[in-house]
């Protein structure tokens, strides 16, 4: 929220520079983020009174104008059509340089000589009006510098307003949070009075439809409107603060909202058919164009403000611009209302429009600001000249704003924070904010929250304000005492963190992705249609188009986590998540959710030099798997040849544990690589992990080394080429004899002497007796009656 330090000194008492009030606000909550000096400029530029004017005999367009500088009088040509006698503007004197370099020196006229100029603000640098010289206001001292006359001198404040505190949104929040903190009196503006012309009557009229969304709208019918720009003083105000000035009419609600954070809108009465503003909910497939231009289709979830046929704004959002004010408007309805924060925060969302209004509606407007901010923008706009307020406006509200009641415990407040704090103090440091004492004997108070501070609910709302006001900083350092207890962590935590372990420690880098995925993610790769991937879950509020469905599978966000990788010049990426998937039942049940573990595995460039880098390949995933599956304590693990749309024919692997199907291992296809723009080969696995393993699983059992040497023997066993490795790892793990301390595979080989149609696997086997040495001759029978057990259980016969 950006203010100027003008504006707020209009409304309170500050003696202080805009550092000091920076470095204030900030150490009570409300943090400012910057300070901007403006400068004032415009050297030798005077406020001058036109006391006389006559037109030019020989040029009908140029008026000779005598102009008071305070002391002197000065003779100026002038040729702009708005110059009168009486009017004070800008007269820049011989030798004064304009913003542009352009110097004023005496000129000759017709046998006058002009002595300076009355300038426009585009010849000030001061906006983009050209078509006339500066009206400067009545008040202004002749002869005075125009930067001091229209306060060119400034600085913005921006402050960050954090959701809980909309009252910040406004200058008068600002400025009320300013009087607070320097002990001093807040005097916001108060509407001017104002001459009102006819009653309203029966002319305009309003219908809520939807209190729950609209609990009040109120409205004002303006006539005989003019529509014209703004004086510069509001002008500069608004383009300080960020806003684009338009015209009188919108640019007095856009400086009511910025100078009491209460939004407003200004229909063209005019182009209103019926004369009658419906508040309701908008109807499936209509559309609206608003003001930026932009056709809109709404759903039944935005709240619309409509007239007999059709919606002409998006409530608290925009505008339509088929009823937005032009020069050719002469009627207005002014808009104030109090809108639903969830509703308006729904539909800005939907229709991913976030503008000045909505920011404000949806984090909650004043109630009691709204029929204020309502008569004040009538007033502005009645001072302006711009238009006459009807007599009487609408008011349509089911219910008056009842405010919060807050009750404390002094002797609680004193516990809670660290200080002694008696009841005279807690009303004396409450009372500046609007906090109303209501009641309350001892120690026990009551207090009734202001209506702009809907942040303050409960007691230990009050207890931060009195902390903040007492000054965070003046808090005495101390140690507390706390007594803490053991809380174990919910078991899917625990087995989220021992999986998140085992992956750093295999030399995995954790990848997170959001939970939305783009269903075009899923296009082109072949999926049939029953396909568990396509079971997706459209968003109703997505974050953006692109990604508004819920994620079916982590491996796409991997993926794309991947090529965006290698589009910054990485290397090998060795990366994992462990995170949710989303699968729609099929109906309005909630969808299935599970949680899955997801690896991708990228080699790098090959390295310059002699010394090779190993590179992962579809052993390294199945490896580190397996890892995965021994660290947790999961026995039976197989690794299955299968097929699947994501991953490249004959170099798929389905995941079998317990007789169930746990997930997928592979490399991805040319499809998935080619959708992602992948020029590497990428190894990828996903698995399910709920219930695959129990985090309290105590840890490994510590075994003494071995006292006693081992013998190790060799076998290979000679298969069907069909027979899959896994089966006969089974075999060996059944039937390995109790001696047998540890095996692996060393060796597969296929061709001569073997008959076509068959390969041999070699394993290594280690044998150890925990308690003797082992002789050769024990092992050996031992050997060879494993291996009669393991061909009657395999048919398979052994390479000598």
């Amino acid at each position: 929220m950006k203010v100027t330090y003008n504006w707020l000194k209009e409304m309170v008492d500050l003696e202080a520079g805009p550092e000091e009030l920076a470095e204030r606000l900030t150490m009570a909550g409300a943090e400012v983020e910057s300070v901007e000096k403006i400068e004032a400029g415009l050297p030798g530029v005077l406020v001058g009174k036109v006391v006389a004017r006559e037109r030019d005999a020989g040029r009908p367009r140029i008026h000779w104008c005598r102009v008071s500088a305070g002391t002197t009088e000065h003779t100026v040509a002038c040729g702009a059509p708005n110059v009168v006698v009486g009017m004070k503007s800008a007269l820049a004197l011989p030798g004064t340089v304009l913003p542009g370099g352009r110097k004023i020196e005496p000129r000759k006229i017709g046998g006058r000589v002009s002595e300076g100029m009355l300038c426009s603000e585009q010849e000030l640098g001061l906006g983009d009006d050209a078509a006339g010289i500066v009206d400067l206001p009545a008040a202004a001292r002749s002869g005075d510098p125009v930067a001091a006359a229209l306060a060119l001198p400034d600085y913005v404040i921006e402050v960050n307003v954090t959701p809980n505190r909309p009252d910040l949104l406004s200058v008068r929040g600002v400025a009320r949070e300013a009087a607070v903190v320097f002990n001093t009196a807040f005097n916001p503006p108060a509407s001017e009075p104002f001459r009102e012309g006819g009653p309203i009557g029966n002319e305009a009229a309003v219908e809520v439809k939807d209190f729950t969304r609209c609990p009040n709208y109120t409205a004002r019918l303006i006539r005989e409107v003019k529509v014209a720009p703004s004086p510069f003083t509001i002008r500069r105000r608004l383009a300080l603060c960020g806003i684009r000035p338009i015209n009188n009419i919108v640019d007095a609600t856009n400086y009511v909202l910025l100078e009491t954070g209460q939004p407003l809108h200004a229909f063209d009465f005019r182009l209103l058919r019926g004369g009658k503003i419906i508040v309701r909910r908008a109807r499936k497939g209509e559309k609206i164009v608003t003001i930026d231009g932009v056709e809109r289709v709404l759903s039944p979830e935005v709240l619309v403000i409509a007239d007999q046929s059709r919606p002409v704004a998006a409530a608290g959002i925009m505008g339509g611009i088929e009823t937005e004010v032009s020069d050719a408007t002469r009627e207005v309805l002014l808009e104030s209302a109090f809108f639903n924060p969830v509703t308006v925060r729904r539909s800005a969302r939907e229709l991913g429009l976030f503008t000045e209004a909505s920011r404000r509606f949806e984090r909650t407007v004043d109630p009691a600001a709204v029929p204020e901010s309502l008569h004040r923008a009538a007033g502005i706009i009645a001072g302006l000249s711009a238009g006459i307020p009807a007599a009487g406006w609408i008011d349509e509200k089911k219910r008056r704003f009842r405010p919060v009641t807050i009750r404390v415990n002094c002797r609680r407040l004193s516990e809670f924070l660290g200080m002694e704090v008696e009841p005279d103090r807690c009303r004396k440091l409450l009372s500046p904010l609007g906090v109303e004492f209501s009641g309350g004997r001892g120690a026990s108070l009551s207090f009734r929250a202001p209506s702009w501070r809907p942040d303050l609910t409960r007691e230990a709302d009050l207890a931060e304000e009195i902390a903040r006001l007492h000054g965070y900083q003046n808090f005495a350092p101390s140690t507390p005492r706390v007594k803490i207890s053991p809380r174990p962590l919910p078991r899917r935590h625990r087995r989220d963190a021992r999986f998140r372990e085992i992956a750093a420690a295999s030399g995995l880098d954790e990848a997170v992705n959001y939970s939305f995925m783009n269903r075009w993610d899923l296009e082109g790769l072949g999926l049939e249609a029953g396909d568990p991937l396509l079971r997706l879950v459209e968003i109703a509020n997505p974050p953006n188009r692109e990604n508004g469905w819920l994620r079916t599978t982590l491996l796409t966000g991997l993926l794309r986590a991947v090529h965006h990788n290698l589009n910054q010049s990485a290397d090998r990426m060795d990366i994992f998540e462990l995170g949710r998937v989303y699968l729609s039942a099929g109906d309005a049940s909630p969808p299935d959710e599970e949680s899955r573990l997801a690896l991708a595995l990228c080699p790098g460039r090959e390295p310059e030099g002699w010394r090779p880098s190993p590179q992962p390949d579809f052993f390294s995933l199945k490896g580190l798997l397996e890892e995965f599956f021994s660290r947790l304590g999961v026995s039976g693990a197989e690794f299955r040849p299968a097929r699947h749309p994501l991953f490249k024919a004959g170099r798929t692997a389905e995941i079998i544990v317990d007789g169930r199907r746990r997930g997928w291992a592979g490399e991805a296809s040319e499809a998935a690589r080619t959708k992602f723009d992948i020029s590497r080969p990428v190894f990828i696995a996903e698995i399910a992990v709920d219930g695959l393993a129990d985090p309290d699983r105590s840890p490994t059992a510590y075994r003494p080394l071995p006292q006693y040497p081992a013998v190790g023997r060799d076998i290979a066993v000679i298969v069907d080429e069909s027979t899959p490795y896994a089966r006969v790892a089974r075999a060996i793990e059944k039937l390995k004899p109790p001696l047998v301390e540890d095996w692996a595979l060393f060796d597969i080989y296929r061709g001569r002497p073997l008959e076509a149609g068959k390969k041999s696997l070699a394993f290594k086997l280690r044998y150890r007796s925990e308690s003797a040495t082992l002789v050769d001759k024990k092992v050996t029978e031992i050997h060879e009656a494993f291996k009669e057990a393991l061909a009657a259980e395999l048919g398979c016969r052994f390479r000598e």
